[in-house]
């Protein structure tokens, strides 16, 4: 996910210094939000940077590895300093510059704001950049036209402005913020957080995020919905700030796989048609499924556990799975469909995965893999070899690799595991049906991206190459195509496939050529983790998913 620190409050109390970029750096951000002013403003030199000594504060971003994506704007006039701010945004590469309502929140005053935030928006558009508005606590309160002053400033800037939307803010002043978020979904570009917790005299006093009555959840959920950049505002935090920005960074992230409030759909694609099926709404999280060609029957995990799902009578049943009662999305078949392998991680292990074997009916499962975690994902055409996504300790730190391992006989200790991926972070991999290769997902070129390789590792091919990343490649069982995931470039990091988010799903020929978008749709971690063609290879099963909000 894209984290930024707002630096309004991380200069006015640390200062705006080599330092403080490095503990900003530091605390895990990658981005940062800026302000700006075209001339300077007294009182406010280390705080609100004039354009004139930005460039001493850029090369530190550059140094640390922080980026600017969006910085917020102090002019006194924008009409006058339009060609300045323009030129600044060009040079810095600028995509948003974030403004405030007026002071004045009559309907004058705003009509007037909207000429000039309309005239800014057009000249910013000439250079990729946007224009959006912050709202703070005054700008919620007033209404006009039944709208809080904020939405009808946005309302009259005829679409051309955006909005960036101070969640606690709005919370201070009586809004429902998730509501006023999803009401405003087209326009809302980025997501800011504070947080307020009524205190003795029953006001509101400023706390650290997560601390106070804002529901940040849902706040973070919509965002991750809408692949936002979501902004934390220090400025009155309590303690050290920098403390304050490591709980935003550590507990956002943690964030990343929640899946409140969802329901998912069990449904079929038609490769050749794009026509989808709906087989069935399920009132809970519903993962991977995969198709059991001999019975008609969809397999998938959910709460834990592995169910099974027929496709003609719609009937649902658990598959016994003994200890194995913390499984996650992958799980994959064997060539026979006699058994089922699946990654259960224990509770209270904290990250772990092991990989284990069961009857495909149930029955008490056989430990394959003792290291973790391992994330399965293939099983070869000759049912002797797992091949698996395993998170392992090297001389350089942890590195996520592909691994396969033999499958032992029943009594038999676990033989040693290979590895056969080195660079990037390394996923997916998935047997073609000849048995000659292993698919998988790399980030070793940068984005994510579909690779293929000699069922040793020898003889690795890039796939897929385009401006997106790209996930879970599963071949066809004809063995002619192949099938993956695809989320957008700027909305997530490389290595992070999360949930609820808008994603893809394309098809490519085995060679890689001949390459299309399939279906645009609401899902991702969950949707497509495992192979779920079916026998004739014309359909794919899949998951969708709808995020229930206010």
């Amino acid at each position: 996910m894209r984290f930024s620190a707002m630096l309004f409050g991380v200069f006015s109390k640390k200062g705006c210094s080599e330092d403080t970029v490095q503990q900003i750096s530091g605390a895990g951000f990658k981005l940062a939000e800026p302000c700006v002013s075209v001339e300077a403003i007294e009182g406010f030199d280390n705080v609100i940077i004039p354009m004139e000594r930005y460039g001493e504060l850029s090369a530190l971003f550059d140094k640390y590895g922080i980026g600017v994506y969006s910085c917020h704007l102090f002019s006194s006039d924008i009409m006058a300093d339009m060609d300045k701010i323009v030129s600044f945004g060009k040079k810095y590469g600028i995509k948003q510059y974030v403004v405030k309502s007026p002071k004045e929140l009559t309907k004058e005053a705003l009509q007037a704001a909207a000429f000039e935030y309309r005239a800014l928006a057009e000249r910013l558009e000439e250079i990729g950049c946007e224009l959006l508005i912050h709202n703070e606590d005054d700008d919620i309160k007033t209404k006009i036209n039944g709208l809080s002053a904020y939405e009808y400033l946005l309302e009259i800037c005829l679409g051309k402005v955006y909005a960036q939307v101070d969640a606690g803010w709005a919370m201070h002043a009586g809004e429902n913020p998730v509501s006023l978020l999803w009401r405003n979904k087209e326009l809302v570009k980025s997501v800011h957080y504070k947080d307020f917790k009524k205190d003795s005299a029953g006001g509101l006093k400023e706390v650290r995020i997560g601390n106070g009555e804002l529901d940040i959840v849902s706040v973070f959920q919509f965002a991750r919905a809408n692949g936002l950049i979501q902004i934390a505002d220090q400025d009155s935090s309590d303690g050290d700030i920098m403390d304050d920005l490591k709980h935003f960074r550590e507990s956002f992230s943690y964030l990343s796989q929640c899946r409140d409030d969802s329901v998912s759909y069990l449904n079929i694609l038609d490769t050749v048609t794009g026509k989808v099926k709906v087989l069935h709404k399920f009132d809970k999280v519903i993962e991977a499924p995969n198709w059991v060609k001999s019975t008609d029957t969809l397999i998938f995990n959910s709460e834990g556990k592995i169910w099974s799902y027929k496709i003609d009578s719609g009937e649902t049943k658990e598959i016994p799975s003994g200890e194995c009662d913390n499984c996650n999305n992958d799980h994959v078949l064997s060539p026979d469909e006699k058994y089922i392998a699946v990654s259960h991680g224990a509770k209270g292990e904290g990250f772990t995965s092991r990989i284990y074997i069961l009857p495909i009916e149930g029955g008490e499962p056989r430990l394959i893999t003792p290291n973790t975690p391992s994330f399965l994902h293939g099983w070869s055409p000759d049912g002797k070899e797992l091949a698996y996504c395993a998170f392992r300790m090297q001389e350089d730190g942890i590195q996520v690799d592909i691994h396969t391992i033999e499958i032992p006989e029943e009594g038999d200790d676990a033989p040693a595991e290979k590895r056969i991926t080195m660079g990037g972070f390394n996923d997916g991999p998935e047997y073609s049906p000849d048995g000659k290769h292993i698919w998988m997902n790399s980030t070793r070129s940068g984005l994510m991206q579909v690779w293929r390789m000699n069922r040793d590792g020898s003889d690795l091919t890039q796939m897929t190459d385009n401006e997106r990343n790209n996930w879970f490649p599963h071949v066809s069982p004809d063995g002619e195509r192949v099938i993956y995931l695809s989320y957008a470039k700027d909305e997530l990091d490389p290595n992070e496939h999360l949930p609820n988010m808008n994603v893809e799903l394309w098809l490519m020929d085995y060679d890689g050529n001949n390459k299309k978008k399939l279906l645009s749709f609401f899902g991702g971690q969950g949707s497509i983790n495992v192979n779920s063609w079916s026998e004739d290879s014309r359909y794919v099963a899949f998951v969708s998913y709808e995020l229930m909000h206010q």
